[in-house]
């Protein structure tokens, strides 16, 4: 490659580099997930937890920390004393509470099919409480 040709490919990049270094005008509410993919999320966790537990009791759990982690990114948004007020503005007070209440249920639902199906375990192995089989 020459000279003359290095130099006209990096003076017609250089518009392009400019572009992708604009910062990007965008709203909170395109950063946030919609309503309905939050409770997709908990059915769909809800789901797999019960499937989970009718295998082994503890599988929810392993669920749980992923579930965890993702509310609490979620949730850390709304707290940040910047982006919290532009989520309210932009999408409302409702969108706060209803991703607040997917959230609790996405991590209480996993916790909850794992103390179910220990529970049941522990009663099945009680002297004098074992089902008898047919």
């Amino acid at each position: 490659m020459r000279a003359g040709q290095f130099y006209r490919l990096s003076v017609m990049a250089l518009p392009l580099t400019l572009l992708l270094a604009l910062p990007v005008q965008a709203g909170v509410a395109e950063r946030e997930p919609p309503p309905a993919e939050l409770w997709l999320f908990v059915i769909g966790i809800a789901a797999l937890s019960w499937v989970m537990a009718c295998r082994r009791w503890w599988l929810p759990l392993a669920v749980w920390l992923p579930t965890a982690l993702f509310v609490a990114s979620l949730i850390a948004d709304f707290a940040d004393p910047v982006i919290g007020p532009a989520v309210r503005a932009e999408l409302g007070l409702a969108y706060v509470l209803q991703a607040d209440l997917a959230g609790a249920l996405m991590l209480v639902v996993p916790l909850m099919l794992a103390n179910v199906k220990f529970s049941r375990l522990d009663t099945d192995n009680r002297p004098g409480m074992r089902r008898q089989r047919r």
